[in-house]
């Protein structure tokens, strides 16, 4: 049992000799009083940008009363919702933007608060708020802007501008300087940075924080965000929602469904935050929309984060005045709810200044610990391998006690671990994701990072028995012999053995199997362009098959610029997921990712439901997308079906590896993963 279970009496039935039990997805414990279990709510899960946007857009659109947002970046320009022209190209505005929403609500009454994370530094690499850069950097602007207010900026209106870039630049810079000013009637802004104190103090607490090398504890201690993204609207009104979301505020993170491999609505490279490729890549996401109780603790975390934040400039608004009850919230918020009722819970990681919780890692143990079927992982950063040892470790305790009861290990159904992730954004994250996929029995999957650690651990082993070998001779010659050098490893060697590394793949999933009952699969998502550009195609035609008989310099050109043009029919689904589903029976999502950053550092927030039916729908839903409606799963919950699923997956995912590899068409999003980078540097 692990420390964030309740414990339970369950009752046997004396002539049967068996008992009936649930499983306790959620938290429960009286520690866990932060985060408690509320009953009644309404839940809708949408997944991507385009039908998250637009339903947000239209919320905002029906607000009367307030409009309270968290963000990790803002794009006052980013549109909600996108539209092609009938005609000519796509230029930017496809639709109404943030920016546009929000001034407009502000002008009928509604008031609106936004809370963004900013930091000079942090902000200046990531770009998670374009044009406020103008503002919070320029002191003269800063002090102009608290002296003239209203007069310096009487409405963010832009001169007409004939390059499209430049103008859209310059409406962010106008909107963020009329805010700040107090000149947008109802918007105001607060910021906030990271806790360095209490993110030194939570890494020492941290399983895993032993492995953190300078420039990684450096990045972590230093540039901590405030990742939360969550919107609630008219919570005092007659109609409150909210969201609590796993997508940011920046226009990158628009995509549909369907990830077309070329979607003029996505944009331009130059309008994103991180991508330096022509054209936005496909991004996969989630928001939950929220009707009910739960909207009490989303209001409780935006209404303590915004008072603590520092109010710089005169469009920093007041404070807030609400209490919080969350053993009885608010009748209005659960007014028009219809049944069926869903229960949630809002679980957070927030530094010891503004409370203290890491109940998001809590409940990732306590909800692992019950998976007996599947346990489904999509995520952006997949870089923590103490998570996947612990699991390990649950499912021992499991193993043991169904033995104890008299089943044989045969009897008990085996767990399916299913974990999509992205290549790594940067090649300094390659090392710890190569550790939790090791821990998996996926380490060859990144290849040239495995290689280089086996090297290295080959030629350490081999220093060591060197090193003991000249030590037993001056046992004996102890005046003669000079100490020898005793051979150290580097702390990513030491991360690599600890994950398991160095041993086949093969053997790691076949020990998984058969001590822990696990079967594992790690993939990603691509799309597969299949109105290749007809350029493309000629060029191709026109390569010769064989240079020089496949010899010498001009050979090597005409296979490097063949392989570059296969490359350009494939594009990564950029997975900025946080989501998790165990057996049909929970699931959780929000801004938290699976790595020590998101569990002890960054502030987060997820939402968590035990509802078995939107579980289920959600599975099959995300399941279906990925394979393109082929293994939605069906009843995951029954062994045969959930091994037979599982199976199908796998074969799906390593055919179209290799038809990637081969240059063919893809049959489906779902393609194993494999990343050949690789990096002497480490940062999560």
């Amino acid at each position: 049992m692990t420390t964030t279970q309740n414990p339970s009496r369950v009752p046997l039935c004396e002539t049967t000799r068996t008992a009936i039990g649930t499983g306790q997805f959620l938290l429960e414990k009286t520690e866990d009083d932060k985060t408690p279990i509320l009953r009644y709510n309404n839940l809708e899960v949408l997944i991507c940008g385009r039908d998250a946007f637009s339903r947000i857009a239209e919320d905002i659109g029906q607000a009367r009363h307030s409009i309270d947002i968290v963000c990790w970046g803002f794009d006052p320009a980013m549109e909600l919702v996108r539209e092609l022209p009938a005609k000519g190209p796509c230029q930017w505005p496809r639709g109404a933007t943030w920016g546009e929403l929000l001034k407009a609500a502000g002008e009928r009454g509604v008031q609106v608060r936004l809370l963004m994370w900013y930091s000079a530094v942090g902000s200046a690499v990531v770009n998670n708020a374009p044009g406020y850069r103008s503002v919070a950097g320029n002191s003269l602007v800063d002090a102009v802007m608290r002296a003239t207010g209203d007069a310096m900026f009487p409405d963010p209106v832009l001169p007409v501008l004939a390059d499209v870039r430049e103008r859209r630049a310059q409406a962010n810079i106008a909107w963020y300087r009329a805010v700040a000013s107090g000149a947008m009637k109802g918007v105001y802004l607060r910021t906030r940075g990271g806790e360095h104190r209490d993110v030194v103090a939570g890494l020492k607490k941290e399983a895993g924080a032993w492995s953190l090398g300078g420039l990684e504890r450096w990045g972590m201690e230093y540039l901590a965000t405030h990742h939360q993204k969550t919107i609630v609207i008219d919570y005092e009104g007659d109609a409150p929602c909210g969201y609590v979301m796993g997508l940011n505020s920046v226009t990158d993170y628009w995509d549909s469904a369907e990830h077309k491999f070329n979607d003029p609505r996505r944009g331009e490279g130059w309008e994103g935050a991180n991508d330096q490729e022509h054209g936005l890549k496909p991004y996969q996401d989630y928001a939950c929309r929220i009707e009910g109780d739960a909207l009490a603790a989303v209001c409780k975390n935006f209404t303590q984060a915004w008072n603590k934040a520092e109010a710089r400039d005169r469009g920093a608004g007041g404070n807030v005045n609400r209490d919080f009850d969350l053993k009885a919230p608010p009748e209005n918020l659960r007014r028009h709810l219809k049944y069926p009722y869903q229960q949630a819970q809002i679980l957070r990681t927030l530094p010891a200044a503004e409370g203290g919780e890491q109940s998001i890692q809590r409940l990732y143990r306590q909800a692992s610990s019950f998976a007996r079927h599947y346990i489904y992982i999509e995520n952006q950063y997949f870089q923590h391998p103490e998570w996947v040892k612990e699991l390990k470790a649950q499912r021992v305790a499991h193993w043991a006690g169904c033995q104890r009861g008299g089943l044989a290990m045969a009897e008990l159904p085996r767990l399916h671990v299913m974990v999509v992730i992205p290549s790594p954004e940067r090649a300094m994250m390659v090392p710890r994701t190569h550790d939790a996929v090791t821990e998996l029995g996926h380490g060859a999957s990144i290849p040239n990072q495995a290689g280089r650690l086996d090297k290295e651990i080959a030629a350490h082993d081999r220093e060591m028995a060197r090193y003991n070998a000249v030590q037993k001779v001056r046992e004996k010659y102890p005046l003669t012999i000079p100490p020898p050098q005793l051979p150290t490893l580097s702390e990513l060697a030491k991360s690599y053995q600890a994950a398991g590394g160095g041993k086949d793949d093969e053997t790691v999933r076949r020990e998984l199997q058969d001590q822990y009952g696990i079967r594992t699969l790690v993939a990603s998502l691509w799309s597969f362009d299949t109105d290749w550009r007809t350029t493309q195609r000629k060029e191709l035609q026109k390569l010769p098959e064989r240079a020089n008989h496949g010899q010498g310099e001009d050979s090597r050109r005409v296979k490097a610029r063949r392989d570059k043009l296969f490359a350009q029919r494939y594009r990564e689904i950029y997975i900025h997921s946080k989501l998790m589903i165990i057996d049909d029976g929970m699931f959780t999502l929000g801004s938290a990712n699976l790595n020590v950053r998101s569990f002890a550092v960054d502030s987060e927030i997820n939402i968590a439901s035990d509802d078995p039916i939107m579980a289920r729908n959600l599975r099959e839903r995300v399941w279906s997308q990925h394979t393109q409606g082929k293994f939605a799963g069906g009843d995951a919950t029954d062994p045969e079906v959930m091994a037979e699923t599982f199976k199908n997956w796998t074969q799906e995912a390593n055919d179209n590896l290799d038809n990637k590899n081969a240059g063919a068409a893809l049959t489906s999003f779902l393609v194993a993963f494999h990343d050949k980078r690789t990096s002497s540097f480490r940062i999560g």
